[in-house]
């Protein structure tokens, strides 16, 4: 504000008095500050909040001008101006200074009094005063402060904001604005309770406007240090603060007269230490859950640096019940100490090579638990100077893979017996039936003139028995060699199989005036002997199965799609399949119902009598098995008189080569069932 002294004219009547004596009494009664002048500025008469104020001289008269310094004359001209034109002025904050130098601000008015008609000479003035010394100070005080907080927040680079006792703020600097993510208008003249002024603890619940640290300093009259807090920049995500808010008292006050608030951005530290506590207890989750036993073990050294121990530095849940012991009694102890088997069965070694080289370490170990002897992998990996270690209950996987060597020899075993009964049924069993055609035969030739019909026609039976006797052991051969001895899976071009099929088949096709259509067929890794035997015991049994007054019409066609999830849920199709390739094989036959659909695929299981249809039973048992073995399904749709599809679902390529099984001979598998 300043020295304002400046003046106000009022052109109000003055008053007028009979006699001036009655006008001093009427002064001195006043209970406000007042003083009676007269024209040359001696005072006549004053209030007793006057004499209370300035102690005015009861040794005589006093002038105006002795008990106030006028150096610029400014109280002398108002009260010659006022003299002169008899009109009242008025000013504010005018600076009374006594002789001895103290000083007062006082709001002012000066008014002239009359005596006797309205005419009359002026007589002097009358000054009322009301004292805003403290006022006065107070906005001094204010605007000192001001330019030491101005003077101060420019050269820091921390947010600092000045809030007066109203909780209302009146400085910030640039940082503030910032940080706060607000210009200084829309910071200062705004209050710390305003809407727009929303805070959050450190646990991200709202934090009450009462409790920001700069009021909590202006209410507990002291000093809140290092009160982090959140804070929501307008439109953006909360900025996290760390203040520092300092309460401001003048000399001999008790109440604060501002605050002082600086405050760092610590949002980036923030975010980062919320990052490394989830981490933590993302870790923390992980150990607990584990299924395998962890535990931490720091390297102790001696002077010469060696590794001569380890300090458990952590276990998780599963150690502790492996260990059977709780983390209280391993946390900070030693490793020899608490686990002496480790050195005994060459793990503490394996550690300290850990530590040293930094490679990881895998090992499988045999531990004595209270449940018996059970088996753990252990895996150890390099961590600052100690290792991670891990262990793992492997009981099950080594039984289960002593499970599997025994059945292995025992399905060798089984394969070796197979073999065997494949070579008899080979040799020893076709030898005899060889003999009983070749005999019969001599018979006929020989005697067929001393046998009769009769016995002509037993001895045709018996040579009929002895070729369908053959042709089953044929088929039961190929059967038990599907897998004991098959041939490599390699790239098989199914247009090309199915070819060389439908021309192995061309004059039975041409006996019965049939067709045999070939779509598109894709290429494939497969057994290709196998796969020919498939599509021909198919193709042949379409022509086999026709309707008698209709020729038969095949059609033979594939296409790629998708492994589906399905058919590798149900175990139709193998899991490491990605794309299969569907073949359909349909024709125009006889059909049948589809209730029998299990039972053709079963070996010897026929639908017709020998008398009707030839064959053994073995062609479809036999496609199902190859493709079983090639990782895939194959199924059928028939009706009666009106056909039948056979749809088989098969690996378009291989996760192995499909490799020869051992001892497995290709010539071993027959090309026909």
């Amino acid at each position: 504000m300043g020295n304002d002294s400046t003046s106000h004219t009022d052109t109000a009547t003055p008053p007028y008095v009979e006699d001036p004596e009655a006008l001093k009494q009427f002064v001195a009664a006043m209970p406000s500050l007042i003083v009676m002048l007269d024209a040359e500025g001696t005072v006549m008469g004053h209030s007793d909040r006057w004499d209370d104020l300035f102690e005015p001289d009861e040794s005589g008269t006093v002038s105006f001008f002795e008990l106030f310094s006028d150096p610029d004359d400014t109280w002398a001209d108002t009260f010659a101006d006022c003299v002169s034109d008899g009109e009242t002025r008025r000013g504010y904050v005018r600076p009374l200074t006594r002789a001895d130098g103290t000083s007062y601000w006082v709001d002012w008015e000066v008014r002239p009094w009359r005596t006797g008609a309205p005419h009359a000479e002026i007589g002097g003035v009358l000054v009322y005063l009301t004292d805003r010394t403290g006022q006065h100070r107070a906005e001094v005080t204010r605007r000192q402060v001001e330019q030491r907080f101005d003077a101060l927040v420019d050269t820091i680079s921390e947010g600092v904001l000045l809030m007066d006792s109203r909780g209302i703020f009146r400085d910030c600097n640039d940082a503030a604005q910032d940080v706060l993510g607000r210009s200084t208008d829309d910071i200062i003249g705004s209050r710390f309770t305003d809407d727009t002024w929303n805070g959050l603890r450190e646990d991200g619940s709202p934090l009450p406007n009462t409790e920001f640290p700069f009021w909590r300093a202006y209410v507990e009259r002291e000093t809140v240090p290092d009160e982090v807090m959140g804070i929501y920049p307008p439109d953006a995500p909360p900025r996290w603060i760390r203040v520092n808010a300092q309460p401001l008292f003048h000399d001999g006050e008790d109440d604060p007269y501002a605050v002082i608030v600086c405050f760092d951005d610590i949002t980036d530290e923030k975010l980062k230490e919320e990052a490394l506590q989830t981490s933590r207890d993302l870790l923390s989750s992980v150990l607990s859950s584990s299924l395998d036993a962890i535990t931490v073990l720091s390297a102790v050294r001696d002077a010469d640096g060696r590794v001569v121990d380890f300090e458990c530095e952590l276990v998780n849940p599963q150690a502790e019940k492996l260990i059977g012991r709780t983390a209280g009694d391993l946390v900070g102890h030693r490793l020899r100490r608490i686990m002496p088997e480790q050195e005994e069965n060459g793990l503490f070694d394996a550690y300290c090579e850990v530590v040293e080289t930094g490679e990881p370490m895998e090992t499988e170990v045999e531990y004595e638990t209270e449940e018996g002897m059970a088996w753990f992998q252990v895996m150890a990996v390099s961590v600052e100077d100690g290792v991670a270690v891990t262990f793992r209950d492997i009981t099950e996987r080594k039984e289960a893979a002593q499970a599997m060597v025994a059945a292995n020899a025992k399905l060798e075993r089984r394969n070796r017996a197979l073999r065997d009964f494949a070579y008899i049924a080979s040799h020893d069993l076709q030898e005899p039936l060889r003999k009983i055609r070749a005999f019969s035969n001599l018979v006929l030739e020989d005697y067929g003139d001393a046998v009769d019909d009769t016995g002509k026609d037993y001895l045709a039976r018996m040579q009929d028995a002895a070729e369908r006797m053959s042709q089953l052991i044929n088929d039961l051969l190929v059967y038990s060699r599907i897998t004991t001895r098959a041939q490599p899976f390699e790239t098989v071009d199914l247009n090309q199989i199915a070819t060389n099929v439908r021309n192995d088949l061309d004059l039975r096709i041409s006996e019965l005036d049939g067709t045999v259509e070939i779509g598109d067929l894709p290429t494939i890794e497969a057994d290709p002997t196998q796969i020919r035997q498939v599509i021909q015991n198919l193709i042949g049994n379409a022509l086999k199965f026709h309707k008698p007054d209709q020729p038969p019409h095949v059609r033979v066609n594939a296409t790629v799609e998708s492994a589906s999830e399905a058919l590798q849920e149900s175990g139709r199709l193998a899991a490491s399949c990605s794309e299969m390739c569907r073949l359909t094989v349909a024709d125009n036959g006889i059909g049948f119902e589809e209730s029998h659909t299990d039972r053709i695929f079963s070996p010897f299981k026929r639908l017709h009598g020998r008398d009707e249809y030839e064959g053994t039973g073995m062609g479809l048992a036999i496609c199902r098995r190859i493709v079983e073995r090639h990782g895939g399904d194959i199924s059928v749709q028939s009706r009666p008189g009106e056909g039948t599809t056979f749809t088989v679902l098969l690996p378009v390529a291989r996760a192995d080569n499909g490799s020869t099984p051992e001892g497995a001979q290709p010539s071993d598998l027959a090309t026909s069932a």
